[in-house]
């Protein structure tokens, strides 16, 4: 059986763009989209790790995909617990 989160809406896309796609009319910055997409803990901590990708200094790329790993285990096993992502 697979497991699907409830906190999904279904938005219907004809191949241009889509409202999912649009930011909010305040977002300046991610935490502002993290905010309005109503993001777990490791969902947005993957998105900021997908968007800065070796941008952060001190640390090479492989810390970010590293990360990167770390939070799409962590998705997997919320969503097999059927919590939201």
């Amino acid at each position: 059986m697979i497991n699907k989160p409830t906190d999904r809406i279904k938005v219907a896309s004809d191949g241009l763009s889509t409202s999912y796609y649009h930011f909010p009319k305040h977002a300046t910055e991610l935490r502002h989209i993290i905010s309005a997409k109503e993001m777990s803990f490791a969902r947005g901590n993957l998105f900021k790790a997908c968007y800065r990708l070796g941008e952060k200094e001190g640390v090479d790329v492989m810390y970010d995909l590293n990360k990167m790993e770390f939070f799409v285990q962590e998705l997997k096993e919320m969503y097999g617990r059927q919590e939201k992502l």
